[in-house]
């Protein structure tokens, strides 16, 4: 439950273990002795299926093919292995997959996870977990790549939008980089929304108990109950945009509040459907381009009421 299985469009660089061909070689009886370099695993929400290189033949794998996989969890495991015992372990693993850059990495050190899950989770294994009101934190490799993406707009003084932002993490994780480090600038700010005032209320008692209630008391982070597909203009234009769920489609009102030279990070797919993770910018002339990052699996940006009742 709560495990879905992509077919393997994308893959990561690295040959696949030998089991892992032949179980290739027997739905493809032409595939090349050697095996493609196929990384095929289940993926769960909020982690990414990453194309570094495109598999000829797994387009064809069949619904057989796609049944056995679930039947074989051992072989197909997340494929970063970024999971620790702690926080700076988890970190460690993450920057050893070169996943995250060495400001990335920083922040999130300075930002314990455990901090920002349900009690009884484990919050250094590295997958997304449920949160509650039918709502995930996303694994801590895709909050990673979300910095990495955002990380030349989230200077000292920015202003930053979480859409989504559930228990408050990567909204702390921002406030690493346009808060914390700009001290004697007044600009910088903050912003977490989400549509589910439980999770609002979790996230301020989440900021106190990781000691960065002095943000929430200074307005230097604000964590709003609201529909974020919206934004938040009352504090727009926003430099950095992040969107912690998939929308139908890019939402316009995010693209206008995106200040000039700021990048929007949005995933886009219908519910349970093909989506993928949108990098948009607008230029110095308020042009705005799109490119596709990745292919990802998230939990659907929605109402309340349609999201509480699918929990």
């Amino acid at each position: 439950p709560g495990v879905q299985v992509r077919p393997p469009r994308y893959m990561t660089p690295g040959s696949s273990p030998a089991i892992l061909r032949r179980f290739t070689r027997a739905f493809h009886p032409n595939t090349p002795r050697g095996g493609a370099n196929l990384t095929s695993r289940t993926s769960v929400r909020g982690a990414p299926l990453t194309r570094q290189h495109r598999n000829p033949f797994a387009s064809r794998l069949t619904k057989r093919a796609a049944l056995a996989l679930l039947c074989v969890p051992s072989i197909f495991t997340m494929a970063w292995r970024s999971s620790g015992a702690t926080n700076d372990e988890l970190i460690d693993n993450l920057f050893a997959n070169d996943i995250a850059s060495d400001a990335v990495q920083a922040a999130m050190r300075r930002v314990d996870r455990k901090n920002y899950v349900l009690e009884g989770s484990n919050p250094y294994q590295d997958s997304p977990q449920t949160i509650g009101y039918g709502a995930t934190i996303s694994a801590p490799h895709m909050h990673a790549y979300a910095l990495s993406m955002l990380e030349d707009r989230l200077r000292p003084g920015a202003r930053v939008l979480d859409v989504g932002s559930g228990t408050g993490y990567l909204t702390a994780l921002f406030a690493e980089f346009a808060v914390a480090a700009s001290e004697g600038n007044d600009e910088g700010v903050v912003v977490g929304v989400d549509h589910i005032p439980e999770l609002v209320a979790t996230s301020e008692k989440n900021f106190e108990r990781d000691g960065k209630h002095h943000l929430l008391a200074g307005g230097r982070v604000e964590l709003v109950t609201g529909d974020g597909r919206l934004g938040y203009p009352p504090r727009a234009p926003y430099d950095a945009i992040h969107v912690g769920a998939a929308a139908p489609f890019v939402p316009p009102a995010l693209v206008e509040q995106l200040a000039r030279g700021g990048r929007l990070v949005v995933p886009v797919g219908p519910e349970g459907g093909s989506q993928e993770l949108r990098v948009i910018d607008k230029g110095a002339d308020g042009r705005v381009t799109e490119r596709t990052a990745m292919g990802v699996i998230y939990v659907p940006l929605t109402d309340a009421e349609h999201q509480l009742k699918n929990r």
